[in-house]
């Protein structure tokens, strides 16, 4: 299916889709707490939206990556399963990837998702032309940024620029050779691209008056020592004695000045007027932006008038005028009310007092009642989740806990065990010796099963007799073992009935597992919930049959 153009992008969702538009939306990176440039383009996107009136919002899914903190290969490992999995009911109208992480990814999935229309958002690959959607590459335009560094640098003499090894550090590094060479004879530039942190560090401090770095997205040094963009900036700015320019707004941190960058905020507004089915301005996401301490510090003049200022400080009046203006305003309301209330009759003092007392006494009723309300909300979630006799959890939460882990499981190719456990003749005990011994029983079993739970798995009893065992990231050999020594534990309980009997008890597991076992049966399809429970009371159905006290596997 051919991907349409922005021109047909734009009349979409008025033509061929009266419902709002649904786009998921890829980013390479984390949340906006764990990343500045995150931050920004969720600024740019909330800014844009902002501007539109709707009749109906386009609905938005976000997936992001999280390569910051985890890795990019983990970033994407079982990626395209588990999408495909969470959207098979969704109705897509356009995919549009941030960076270029995300837009190897999809580029790398052709099958994903077909025939939905792709954009690559800022990819890092200007002369890629991708056969199954738009490149929307931020084209860098290094001859402006070095000329505005020239600009409000009149003295500047040396430019060193920073990048590293990578193959989109080495194509920034070509264009700036480029961009440079019209400057020979005034201008001397070093390129820094394959040094280690070490050398970065020392060099940046030998520089002096006449000198300026040009900081480009570091992630590796020459020595493989992985690193991050913002904080090669942080170490840089805190020794460097001369002015550091950038090429991207996330790395304007203190101690950089800026430039000519491509602005998270202007990406952002890109990816917004996706998501409405407008056509996308790929040549509008660069910016002048300047941080405010770092041109007082080093004297920056001849600012280009477009050039946005950040953490420039305001007086008292342009920053809190209106919160001045609110506190004037109530100081005059106060003083006419109690004028007025010094010319009404003395005889409302009293009333007053009282209405002010009855307000405090029903503020103090209400709190107290907030107090109650949530303290029985907490007790009522615990008792919906938790077995009163063993205290243990429920089917409930078993139910959810188990569809949390599977979930999980599938995402990072964990393996998952589930075994189910029963008190054997256990009907025989009631009609014996009475519920109580029964009750005695199960709350014996439990005892056991919390003696052989980690920390991260989870035991419930799941209905009469019977119990389950959740253990995440573990293999079907190492849960057989655990089944085996449980088994092997409870056959040395003793129950102590009201005549004064003991009671031998002993229990049947069945045993199964979420990933494939090399003598297990191939399974094409990702296990369910029910499947696994199906295949768990299956191994249970028949360690009973094959004379109790055992252990079964499925």
């Amino acid at each position: 299916m051919p991907l349409p153009s922005h021109a047909q992008a734009a009349t979409a969702p008025e033509t061929a889709h009266p419902a709002p538009r649904q786009v998921l939306v890829l980013y390479s990176l984390g949340s906006d707490a764990s990343s500045l440039w995150q931050t920004l383009i969720r600024r740019g996107i909330s800014a844009e939206l902002a501007n539109q009136n709707w009749s109906a919002a386009p609905g938005i899914f976000e997936e992001r990556l999280d390569s910051v903190r985890v890795g990019e290969q983990p970033a994407v490992a079982g990626l395209e399963t588990y999408l495909q999995t969470k959207y098979r009911m969704v109705h897509l109208d356009a995919i549009i990837t941030e960076n270029y992480l995300a837009a190897q990814f999809l580029s790398q999935h052709p099958k994903l998702f077909p025939g939905v229309p792709r954009y690559y958002v800022n990819q890092g690959r200007q002369d890629w032309a991708p056969g199954d959607g738009v490149n929307l590459d931020v084209h860098h335009d290094f001859p402006k940024a070095i000329a505005v560094m020239l600009q409000v640098l009149p003295a500047l003499r040396h430019i060193a620029i920073v990048g590293d090894g990578s193959a989109r550090g080495q194509a920034w590094i070509a264009a700036l050779r480029s961009a440079s060479a019209p400057y020979q004879g005034r201008l001397r530039v070093d390129f820094w691209d394959h040094l280690s942190q070490e050398e970065l560090r020392r060099r940046t401090e030998a520089l002096g008056s006449g000198s300026a770095i040009y900081l480009l997205p570091v992630y590796r040094d020459v020595l493989g020592e992985r690193t991050t963009p913002p904080d090669v900036a942080r170490d840089l700015a805190s020794r460097s004695a001369v002015p550091i320019f950038t090429s991207v707004e996330s790395l304007i941190l203190p101690g950089v000045v800026g430039g000519y960058v491509i602005s998270g905020e202007k990406v952002g507004r890109t990816i917004a007027r996706i998501l409405q089915g407008r056509a996308p301005d790929a040549n509008g996401m660069q910016a002048y932006i300047f941080d405010d301490a770092a041109i007082r510090r080093f004297g920056l003049r001849q600012l280009p008038p477009e050039a946005r200022i950040l953490n420039r400080p305001q007086g008292l009046w342009a920053q809190y005028h209106w919160q001045i203006i609110a506190g004037l305003s109530l100081i005059v309301l106060q003083a006419a009310l109690i004028t007025a209330l010094m010319l009404a009759q003395r005889s409302r003092r009293a009333t007053l007092a009282t209405l002010h007392e009855e307000r405090t006494l029903l503020e103090e009723r209400v709190l107290q009642r907030t107090l109650e309300l949530l303290v029985a909300n907490s007790r009522l979630e615990q008792q919906a989740t938790t077995d009163p006799l063993t205290g243990l959890g429920n089917r409930r939460m078993m139910t959810l806990r188990l569809g949390e882990e599977l979930e999980r499981a599938q995402r990072f190719g964990h393996t998952l065990s589930l075994l189910m456990i029963d008190i054997d003749h256990f009907k025989r005990i009631n009609d014996r010796h009475g519920h109580d011994a029964g009750d005695r029983a199960i709350v014996a079993v439990a005892q056991v099963l919390r003696s052989v739970t980690r920390g991260m798995d989870t035991a419930a009893r799941f209905g009469g007799e019977e119990f389950v065992l959740l253990m995440p990231e573990t293999p079907l050999p190492v849960a057989l073992e655990v089944a085996e020594r449980l088994r092997i534990a409870a056959a040395h309980l003793r129950v102590e009935c009201d005549d004064g009997q003991l009671v031998n008890l002993t229990i049947s597991i069945g045993v199964t597992s979420s990933a494939p076992q090399a003598t297990a049966p191939a399974r094409r399809e990702p296990d369910s919930l029910t499947d696994l429970l199906i295949r768990a009371d299956q191994a249970l159905y028949r360690a009973k049959h094959a004379g109790r006290d055992r252990v079964e596997w499925a």
